[in-house]
């Protein structure tokens, strides 16, 4: 705890002294003197009151989302600073981006906190590594809204005149994903605890009774349970060649869905739900922990039969290259492809994208099994470790794109759970966007998307950009 705030102490010293740069034009008499124009302070942001109807009880729910941007962009120096609030997240108020760039003839320099996304998937990525989600509010927002800012130096070293780049990223911390804490939340009801359902009989309104803690104090206590990690590394090269673009990529750092001990959390469970042990016992004998991996990406966009295309591969390699030991995720791969294609019929666009993953050695999985019982952290009861989910969105557009119409359908081909979502933008006047949609979720209740069936909602938002 005392390095990571000593760290987080540089970082913000850091950031003082770059603030430095940019103040001094203020003054008239720093680096911009001949760049005045370019050079002014710029505010920007959003504010979007959301009301959210849901099926299940007919109540309203409201929330306030927005952000505030301040940016001092200029030809050599740029400082940004993005203050994301949401009262019914998490973290209400936050500084999501907090950093400075220096650009270069051939490099840029960053330090500070960023959010940088990596692979050519439409807002789907299995090479997109070094950002934690924020999923206090499931998938709902779009996935940049999702991301969560990480302290970093990034470097971009450019070649041939900016088609090709080199990015070195190094991170002092690592942020595991954050979850829905809160049940009573007024986003919705999107708790997710994968670990209460290696519980079996206990849900999570269970352990809250046994335990004389509210369901929101559990969440908080599995989460602290898992030991922290530190330092994150990548690398990516892109380039741009007859009309393709491709990239190479290498991520060291650490999966964000936490490991366990299946055999000791099974034992010390037992004991728990005989009133013989705590709930702490439980997760101390879990030993929780992030796994430790290595991340090969390719990724690939271009231009095939009017359809714009895009792949992306990867190979997750963890410390259990063999599969045999039970208490670390296998080595897998993931990837996404599909891309999208104007149709001719209205201003119609169809976007189809496909993504998955194989989790390798899966032979070891059944031979961890010992007596019957489920000890490896990546056991799956049907036998089945491929995952494919289908991504479908039709897009239209009325009145200059005043009207934009769009249906979502993100289906789990295996477990056959689904979110559909129909929703319509319609801009009153410029920067200013009411929106209407509704969503449903199906699925049995241990899927994905089925566990929320009860989360139907129809929602009404305004949004205005300034």
């Amino acid at each position: 705890m005392k390095r990571k705030m000593f760290e987080s102490l540089v970082f913000s010293m850091l950031i003082i002294l770059c603030l430095a740069i940019p103040a001094a034009a203020f003054d008239g008499g720093g680096f911009y003197e001949s760049e005045v124009e370019d050079e002014a302070l710029d505010i920007t942001g959003e504010l979007e009151p959301e009301f959210r109807i849901f099926s299940d009880d007919g109540e309203i729910d409201e929330n306030l989302t927005g952000n505030l941007k301040f940016s001092y962009p200029g030809k050599t120096h740029e400082f940004k600073v993005l203050i994301d609030f949401q009262p019914g997240a998490v973290e209400e108020i936050e500084f999501n981006e907090l950093y400075y760039r220096y650009f270069g003839k051939k490099y840029n320099f960053l330090i500070g906190k960023h959010v940088t996304i990596w692979g050519k998937g439409d807002k789907v990525h299995v090479v997109d590594n070094l950002n934690a989600e924020d999923m206090s509010d499931f998938i709902n927002p779009e996935y940049k809204d999702r991301q969560i800012g990480e302290e970093m130096i990034k470097i971009d070293r450019y070649f041939r005149g900016g088609n090709a780049n080199l990015e070195f990223v190094y991170t002092p911390d690592f942020t595991p994903n954050r979850l829905a804490e809160d049940p009573e939340s007024p986003l919705g009801n999107w708790v997710i605890n994968p670990f209460t359902a290696q519980l079996s009989d206990l849900t999570l309104r269970k352990i809250s009774a046994a335990t004389n803690q509210t369901e929101a104090e559990v969440i908080s206590q599995v989460k602290d349970a898992a030991a922290d990690e530190d330092n994150q590394f990548g690398l990516r090269f892109t380039d741009s060649r007859g009309g393709t673009d491709y990239g190479l990529s290498y991520y060291n750092g650490y999966l964000r869905t936490p490991g366990y001990d299946k055999a000791a959390l099974n034992a010390k469970y037992k004991e728990f739900k005989a009133g013989n042990s705590t709930f702490s016992s439980v997760l101390e004998a879990a030993d929780l922990h992030y796994d430790s991996v290595d991340v090969f990406g390719f990724e690939l966009a271009r231009v095939i039969a009017d359809i714009n295309s895009r792949f992306e591969l990867a190979y997750y390699r963890t410390d259990d290259t063999a599969g045999d030991d039970p208490t670390v995720r296998n080595n897998k791969i993931a990837w996404v492809i599909g891309g999208d294609r104007d149709l001719p019929i209205s201003n119609l666009n169809l976007n189809l994208q496909f993504t998955g993953e194989k989790i390798l050695d899966d032979d070891q999985i059944e031979n961890n099994i010992l007596q019957g019982s489920n000890v490896d952290a990546e056991y799956d009861e049907d036998g089945d470790y491929t995952t494919n989910r289908a991504i479908l969105k039709l897009e239209d557009s009325y009145q200059n794109e005043k009207i934009i119409p769009e249906l979502t359908w993100i289906y789990n081909l295996n477990d056959n759970d689904y979110i559909l979502e129909a929703a319509v933008d319609y801009e009153l006047e410029q920067d200013l966007i009411l929106t209407f949609a509704h969503k449903i979720f199906r699925g049995d209740q241990d899927t994905t998307f089925g566990q929320f069936e009860d989360n139907d909602f129809s929602s009404f938002s305004l949004k205005y950009s300034f």
